[in-house]
């Protein structure tokens, strides 16, 4: 008898399942034929212009793929689907929010990447469940104060956009440990991130701040630092609180060769790039 078969007849795999595969269909032609047990529908790249109102027929509808979209103006069915936890509307030309979107309150993952957004509607506080916000390369000047009432966010993507500061009720967002502000305007680093104990990762990677301040050695869980191509030219004196940091990437800075080594011999435990 092969291992395999030995530790199978002992019963060592009982607990063990093979991951879920999702029932999907790549075409409303093959989702018609599946829609009574559909959980995800790729539709990416297609030329739609309206979501079909078939899209109510499917219940179990978990994952909608639009990524790449052409031609789509109406979202109307959008708060009809029940099930639907994950939303793709990347690189789809969206100049703003649909208000479909906003009444999706049992959305967890919402991508809104690669378009030309310049504002975000007081509206998206109705996306009470979600956790993931894609929002990267648009033209977000200012994020409303009604983005802090996303209490369940855990991770924020905000890269390469006008940003010049985070409105200060963003300190709500206790859930949050992950936020990524690459290539943005901001000169200083926001100060709502003071409040946010479970941030695990912070990027401020080419914007240009030229601080960082003493209450960001503070926040208990950080495990990764990205300031490369800021102007941070040195760290604050007191290192020691940064017992979790892993990672500080510090690549581009103007960080003369003294503050080098004092960093180094600070953070003997974390890896250190400049």
């Amino acid at each position: 008898m092969t291992l395999a078969l030995m530790l199978l007849a002992s019963g060592c795999f009982d607990n063990r399942q093979a991951p879920h595969r999702p029932l999907t269909a790549r075409s409303m032609a093959e989702a018609a034929d599946k829609k009574a047990g559909l959980e995800r529908l790729v539709l990416a790249g297609q030329t739609l212009a309206a979501l079909p109102p078939e899209l109510a027929e499917m219940p179990k509808l978990a994952f909608l793929d639009l990524r790449g979209a052409q031609g789509l103006k109406s979202f109307e069915v959008l708060p009809n689907l029940q099930a639907l936890q994950r939303l793709d509307l990347a690189a789809t030309g969206l100049d703003a929010v649909p208000a479909e979107v906003c009444k999706l309150n049992r959305l967890k993952h919402l991508y809104l990447s690669e378009n030309t957004l310049t504002a975000l509607p007081p509206e998206i506080a109705g996306l009470s469940s979600l956790t993931y916000l894609n929002l990267d390369n648009n033209k977000l000047a200012a994020l409303p104060a009604e983005l802090a009432r996303l209490g369940s966010l855990r991770w924020l993507r905000l890269n390469n956009n006008l940003l010049e500061s985070l409105p200060e009720e963003l300190c709500a967002l206790s859930n949050l440990r992950r936020v990524y502000l690459r290539q943005n305007k901001l000169t200083s680093v926001p100060e709502c991130l003071k409040a946010l104990p479970l941030l695990e990762d912070i990027s401020l990677r080419d914007n240009p701040v030229a601080a960082i301040p003493d209450w960001m050695t503070a926040l208990p869980k950080l495990r990764q630092l990205d300031l490369d191509g800021s102007k941070v030219a040195k760290l604050p004196a007191d290192l020691s609180g940064w017992q979790k940091l892993q990672v500080l990437s510090m690549i581009r800075c103007p960080i003369p060769p003294d503050e080098k080594d004092r960093v180094r011999k600070a953070l003997p435990k974390v890896h250190v790039a400049f």
